[in-house]
């Protein structure tokens, strides 16, 4: 590859700075006349929960939409379902019924939706545990009678073994030794069809539409298939310049990298500085982990409690932390359990120290986190916040240590009490 010199990248960056410009004052009059992604479902609730619910009520053929089946049979036709035999004029919709996400019945049929929409992780024998419960209640129901729909984003999930229990998924069933229960997988794109053809069928109904449009949006965000505008300039100019951009990003993930190694330290050396004069912050151990590669439980910072470290207590403690979780690497801001090793924070004493502080609204069961709040969607996002407003990054920081210094000490004492 060409090297390039210290000019000709600043004649690009400044290429491309004005193209991006551009860019974003054409996506302020877009906004400005209302084409955007935003809809009121991406505020109201998150994840599985909201779409739920609303799939939930337009299938209710007894649902405020005063349309009758009219939601229902769109569904079950987009789904190919429609040998099923609900008799959808006399059916039931249930949400959260025995903690089935959606189920409709009409007393002879039984649809069970399990929604990963939001890519959620399978409970222990979930799908399982629904197909009992509707057996039990319908003592005289034949396998014929139980159809399990499992909604996800895209095409490439399928229930987990947990999940199903020993069922094994076989050419459109749910089979373990002499049941057979009638299984479909259905995505995005089937509710996104199913919309549509609602929105036909509703074309003059402007109330009912209107709201119908906003949920598709938040479905095709969800999928990103939101409302975009290609950014044709800026494209331009990597095409005109392809081989100054591949030298660009070959350096771009080390340049983040330092960058993440920099504002941290600085975090740390600030706090230090605070620690002087703050009397909330003197009893806090604080420290910056130098990074040589973002992957999932990558630490970015800590702060734990003096009296706290690997020499006493069986290195068992919980501590502050920053740290990326997940596939995703989202940045995690919470309370982190140095001994994975030991039993589960389950105790109901944890999770009301915890809640007591009002910092985090999750508790996680598991061996590590105690409990956390998803901060920013990557590393991206979070230097990105730092660097908008540096004061603002720190002071939110030091206001979670300052107000977890009390919760974090009763966690601490419970935990070696144990």
């Amino acid at each position: 590859m060409a090297e390039f010199t210290q000019e000709q990248y600043q004649e690009f960056f400044d290429e491309f700075e004005k193209a991006y410009k551009e860019y974003e004052n054409k996506v302020k009059e877009r906004r400005a006349r209302g084409i955007h992604d935003y809809n009121v479902f991406d505020v109201l609730e998150t994840k599985e929960v909201k779409h739920s619910k609303f799939i939930a009520s337009l299938l209710d053929p007894k649902g405020l939409h005063y349309q009758g089946d009219l939601f229902l049979n769109k569904f079950i036709e987009v789904c190919g379902i429609d040998d099923f035999g609900l008799d959808t004029l006399n059916s039931q919709v249930y949400r959260e019924y025995e903690n089935i996400d959606i189920y409709i019945t009409d007393g002879d049929k039984h649809i069970i939706i399990e929604n990963k929409i939001w890519d959620a992780k399978d409970q222990d024998k979930q799908i399982y545990r629904y197909i009992e419960t509707i057996k039990k209640e319908n003592s005289s129901l034949d396998n014929d009678g139980i159809l399990v729909l499992y909604l996800t984003p895209n095409f490439d999930k399928t229930p987990s073994q947990k999940s199903l229990n020993g069922f094994k998924v076989k050419d459109g069933f749910l089979e373990k030794d002499n049941d057979k229960i009638r299984y479909k997988p259905i995505y995005c794109n089937h509710i996104l069809e199913w919309l549509n053809k609602v929105k036909i069928e509703i074309v003059n109904l402007t109330d009912l539409n209107a709201i119908i449009t906003q949920y598709e949006k938040a479905v095709k965000n969800l999928i990103n298939k939101g409302e975009k505008m290609e950014n044709e300039k800026v494209k331009e100019q990597i095409k005109k310049n392809y081989e100054l951009c591949s030298a660009i990003y070959d350096n771009f993930e080390s340049a983040k990298i330092n960058l993440l190694n920099e504002l941290f330290s600085k975090v740390c050396k600030t706090l230090e500085e605070r620690k002087k004069t703050d009397e909330k912050l003197k009893e806090w151990e604080i420290k910056f982990h130098e990074i040589t590669e973002i992957t999932k439980n990558t630490t970015f910072f800590s702060a734990k409690l003096n009296g706290y470290n690997e020499k006493n207590h069986d290195g068992n403690y919980i501590y502050y932390c920053i740290e990326s979780q997940n596939k995703y690497n989202n940045i995690f801001f919470g309370l982190v359990r140095s001994n994975e090793e030991m039993d589960e924070l389950n105790n109901d004493c944890f999770q009301d120290i915890v809640k007591e502080s009002d910092y985090c609204k999750s508790w996680n069961k598991t061996k590590w986190w105690a409990c956390y709040y998803e901060k920013f969607s990557n590393a991206d996002d979070l230097i990105l916040d730092y660097l908008s407003n540096e004061e603002k990054f720190i002071s939110e920081i030091r206001y979670d240590l300052e107000k977890l210094k009390d919760v974090l000490e009763k966690l601490n004492k419970k935990l070696i009490e144990q």
